[in-house]
């Protein structure tokens, strides 16, 4: 996908990280398109469970936690992986949901959960909020082409 506007030849990436329970980044995502989409959630969840026993449990809070696991059941998506697997919704995006969504997936209604949020993300993204400005505007044309390089430089932009 591409940019609208002045920077056509910049592609639109977007970036989506897992967290713990103590908001600590385990693992940091560039992606190539934007938006939620699930194959990156069911991308992330498999290389999480890859490097941790296999006798965890482990509990996914998301925005649409019951999406993912709607469809990680209905296309048999991690089927080694799915009986180690409690999903939930996160609390602010709850009350947004279905009332049988928020009966099943409000992390209120469960005993794992215990005080969390799910919004560990959401506070990663306002800490990083700072550096979005100057990366926004990051690519090829805020640097001069190589001044040791011979001929025609707009080659290799």
């Amino acid at each position: 996908m591409q940019h609208e506007g002045n920077n056509a030849k910049a592609p639109r990436r977007s970036n989506k990280a897992v967290v713990c329970q103590h908001d600590r980044v385990i693992v940091y995502a560039s992606m190539w398109t934007p938006g939620e989409q699930q194959f990156y959630a069911f991308t992330l969840i498999d290389v999480v469970m890859a490097e941790l026993p296999e006798h965890w449990r482990v509990g996914i809070l998301y925005d649409i936690g019951c999406q993912i696991h709607r469809s990680a059941l209905k296309w048999d998506l991690l089927p080694q992986w799915m009986p180690c697997i409690i999903f939930a919704i996160s609390v602010f995006h709850a009350y947004g949901h279905q009332w049988v969504c928020q009966l099943w997936y409000h992390p209120r209604k469960g005993d794992v959960w215990g005080l969390m949020d799910g919004e560990g993300c959401e506070r990663l993204w306002s800490d990083l909020r700072c550096l979005i400005p100057n990366l926004r505007v990051s690519g090829y044309h805020r640097y001069p082409p190589p001044k040791h390089l011979p001929g025609d430089h707009s080659k290799y932009i």
